[in-house]
């Protein structure tokens, strides 16, 4: 049983009249020498009134860190309690001239403290218990079932870049080897551009925006889809870089995605899915369990 805390330091505040917000300066020494056993009392009585709320023990035993000083443990409950007080005071003051519309908040927090504590209870049951394995099989079986949702909306290339300094040595070696798709060339043309590119990629089997290309070379064009139908080897330079680009397949805005481009994208859809049947599941379980052992029932 929570009981006021007999001080009379406590009646002395005036909360609903005249209240300044500041504290009497010796009311933490109080609190902290009261029965020298503040954060150690028998029963959990209150420190603090403000209208019909208290502020008890409990709720400020865990401000002070091991160690502090006496001094400074008196001067961070004096800081807390004020604190406490002013919000609560403000707190009256807004719930007494809300309309009734507006004291919707109030249910409305204790809705989105509900919905908080849902959504960490699910989070943790699909840590432990959801199978988060998307085989490449179940891939592309959704893919090929759902061809209608993988349209581009931007054009894409597969290509081979390299961006290296104009000083670099051996140009006329990059400029045989980017043109070629023999993976021996290739590893050899990986190899140089570890060492001298300032950014590169050599990977025939990967997918990327055709626009995101286009921040890192400086192409100037209009019309994209027809850069790309009429250019496959690319060589421009600008004051510090030379870029070599090799176009080695595309597809075209408003055409079939590629699998390769989708395959993550088509993962998280399917652990999606998964989890909502999961969370459904679930639920409707939880509820049957309750039904069959009478924990719950209607009045009407």
């Amino acid at each position: 049983m929570k009981k006021p805390v007999s001080f009379s330091i406590l009646k002395l505040l005036p909360i609903s009249k005249g209240f300044t917000g500041k504290l009497p300066g010796f009311l933490a020494l109080m609190l902290l020498v009261a029965g020298c056993n503040l954060f150690h009392p028998q029963d959990d009585t209150a420190i603090a009134r403000a209208y019909n709320n208290y502020l008890y023990h409990s709720d400020i035993k865990h401000i002070l860190p091991p160690g502090t000083s006496r001094a400074d443990s008196a001067a961070i409950v004096q800081r807390y309690v004020d604190n406490w007080i002013r919000q609560q005071v403000y707190l009256h003051h807004a719930k007494e001239n809300l309309d009734a519309d507006m004291r919707e908040f109030e249910k409305k927090v204790r809705d989105y403290q509900n919905s908080l504590i849902i959504y960490a209870y699910e989070t943790e049951l699909l840590r432990q218990e959801m199978d988060t394995v998307v085989s490449e099989s179940q891939i592309v079986s959704y893919y090929e079932n759902n061809q209608d949702d993988f349209q581009l909306k931007e054009n894409i290339v597969k290509v081979v870049y390299l961006k290296v300094p104009l000083d670099a040595p051996n140009m006329g070696q990059v400029r045989r080897l980017y043109r070629s798709t023999d993976p021996d060339d290739l590893e050899q043309l990986e190899e140089y551009a570890v060492q001298n590119a300032a950014s590169y990629l050599i990977d025939d089997g990967s997918w990327l925006l055709f626009s995101e290309l286009l921040r890192e070379i400086p192409i100037r064009t209009s019309n994209q889809e027809s850069y790309l139908r009429n250019n496959r080897h690319v060589e421009l330079n600008d004051d510090y870089y030379r870029y070599f680009l090799n176009i080695m397949d595309y597809k075209l805005k408003g055409s079939n995605s590629p699998l390769a481009f989708e395959r993550d994208n088509i993962r998280k859809i399917i652990l999606t899915q998964r989890k909502h049947q999961y969370i459904d599941q679930k639920r409707n379980n939880l509820f049957q369990h309750a039904a069959q052992n009478n924990s719950f029932e209607t009045f009407f």
